[in-house]
């Protein structure tokens, strides 16, 4: 129920979840025994203290190693190993694990795994797992840590799982919890009705790390959206192009092609298309992705992208690829799609090239080689690429694939800030806070965190809020404090709660008020924020039960 109202999950609770309920799943290991059958539903999540019990030890069997009698084969799609849809299969504490990670992953992502046996499948006729690696694709709330964990339990072949969870857990326990650029104070405060230190800091880090495909131009939604976007401006996401009329004028296709009665949106290229015209064949291609005058078909939209492609068409290489890389229209085939990429890139296509540029990053399709994938983010940076140029900077920032070099990379987070990424705005903010390539400026921070800030990038009004409450590079200003850090709130971010809840209680940029800050508290808390139980059993002391009742009532609704 949890997931379904939320969709996901941010790593901290997940964890509230995960963590008991595999401690106590490690005791049922203990014993002898293997639950078997792990899934959202079999968890239930108590209304008093949030915390989770395992549930339905229906298909429990005890584990008995290498024996000489078989397990029955009882499986849930999604959660369970290849092993489980077996009579023989070799099930072990590494059978839940799976389970607990396919868990994770639906949590993370929103959808449950593909089911063991079609990977299997799909896997010995393409020698290609057709499950995303979660670590290839970092979310905004996750560390990789956590994701690269979650991908080991995912493993098919047992053999390569975890063999326990005593040697699965600590991996995600180590994990430590992303998206924290002001880091927390290591004092506690004896006491919240009294002024404090906010939990703010000069020293915080940008966003890097592995190339991010979803702030980085995840090719999901360069392949979809760009699509759209296409059909609608006929322009690509990095450079103008002619409209798709324009294109079919310049291939020579002329009106009178087009029978009387027929849709021109969709009799006009058609027609054209079949001649073998592959401005043609694209525009047709586009219409069936976007369903913009003929019902939307992705295979169809790929046969007539291919038969562009095939014939040099830059754009349908581009957009093969991408379909290629996220199974749409097409089987998932991470190779194929760096192989239309290639081509396109090495055409001068810039969406193309940052495409690759990611590929290498990450290892998808092709070999991890950070220096191909530096190569290849600068062919699409010089050609004015944002989000290339981002990543470019990530890069340098973190001596990956060249040495590294904070000055580079301020020097291109600031061709993509200019352009409005709201990524290299705020790593630029960063190093201007932390003088790293740049002469320490908080007037220079805020302006650049002023900038992501309106783009409703979370970590930037954090930063932002906690620069008025410091009066740094700003005049000190708690109420524009607590405007910035209301906005982070509102998105989640743990941190913004907790300062949020801390300026409600003392005071701070607006009339104290224990309602709302015991609510907020109560939000960070639930996150795992550490001091932030600690703040509302403090606070708890001055209040009455009523205004306790409501906080949790507000709490409800400000998380939804």
């Amino acid at each position: 129920a949890l997931l379904r109202r939320h969709g996901t999950l941010t790593e901290a609770q997940l964890k509230r979840v995960l963590l008991p309920a595999a401690d106590g799943l490690r005791q049922v290991h203990a014993a002898g025994f293997l639950h078997r059958d792990i899934k959202p539903s079999n968890i239930f999540v108590r209304r008093s203290d949030e915390s989770p019990v395992l549930l339905d030890f229906g298909s429990a069997r005890q584990a008995l190693g290498r024996r000489s009698r078989s397990m029955t084969a009882i499986a849930s799609a999604g959660y369970s190993p290849p092993e489980q849809y077996e009579r023989d299969g070799a099930q072990g504490a590494w059978t839940d694990v799976y389970a607990l990670s396919a868990l994770c992953y639906r949590a993370i992502t929103g959808d449950a795994p593909m089911e063991a046996t079609g990977r299997q499948s799909q896997l010995l006729r393409t020698q290609i797992d057709p499950l995303p690696r979660l670590a290839a694709m970092p979310v905004a709330s996750y560390s990789p840590a956590f994701l690269e964990a979650v991908d080991w339990g995912l493993r098919l072949i047992e053999t390569e799982r975890p063999k326990s969870l005593d040697e699965w857990l600590p991996r995600l326990e180590r994990a430590a919890t992303p998206r924290r650029s002001h880091a927390p104070a290591d004092t506690q405060r004896a006491s919240l009705p009294t002024s404090r230190t906010h939990r703010t800091g000069k020293r915080k880090r940008g966003r890097g790390g592995r190339a991010p495909w979803l702030v980085g131009g995840f090719v999901l939604v360069v392949a979809l959206v760009w699509l759209a976007m296409q059909q609608r401006t006929g322009q690509s996401d990095d450079r103008p192009k002619a409209t798709p009329a324009g294109a079919l004028q310049d291939s020579a296709v002329q009106d009178d092609r087009i029978p009387e009665g027929v849709d021109q949106a969709a009799g006009w290229p058609r027609t054209a298309a079949e001649q073998g015209d592959p401005a043609a064949q694209y525009k047709l291609g586009l219409i069936y992705a976007t369903g913009d005058g003929l019902p939307k078909d992705a295979s169809q939209a790929a046969v007539w992208f291919r038969k562009a492609a095939e014939q040099g068409h830059a754009e349908a290489r581009f957009n093969l690829g991408a379909m290629y890389l996220v199974g749409v229209g097409v089987l998932k085939d991470a190779a194929q799609a760096a192989v239309w990429f290639r081509k396109a890139a090495e055409q001068g296509h810039a969406s193309a090239q940052h495409s690759l540029g990611i590929m290498y990053a990450n290892g998808e399709g092709v070999p991890e080689d950070d220096a191909q994938a530096v190569s290849w983010y600068r062919e699409a940076a010089a050609q004015g690429n944002a989000n290339a140029q981002y990543n470019l900077g990530v890069k340098y920032a973190n001596g990956e694939g060249v040495p590294e070099d904070d000055a580079q990379a301020v020097s291109w987070y600031r061709e993509a800030a200019a352009q409005g990424n709201a990524n290299a705005q705020y790593n630029l903010g960063v190093k201007y806070a932390n003088g790293e390539g740049v002469p320490e400026d908080d007037a220079q921070a805020v302006s650049w965190y002023r900038e992501a800030a309106a783009q409703g990038f979370a970590e930037a009004q954090y930063n932002l809020g906690g620069m008025y409450a410091n009066g740094e590079g700003v005049p000190e200003d708690d109420a524009q404090a607590m405007s910035w850090y209301r906005e982070a709130a509102a998105q989640g971010f743990a941190e913004a709660q907790y300062n949020l809840g801390v300026m409600y209680a003392n005071g701070e940029g607006a009339p104290e008020d224990y309602v709302r800050a015991y609510a907020w508290l109560n939000l960070a808390a639930a996150q795992g924020l550490k001091g932030a139980e600690r703040a509302k059993a403090t606070l708890r002391q001055a209040m009455v039960p009523a205004q306790i009742a409501d906080a949790q009532k507000l709490s409800r609704e400000l998380a939804d």
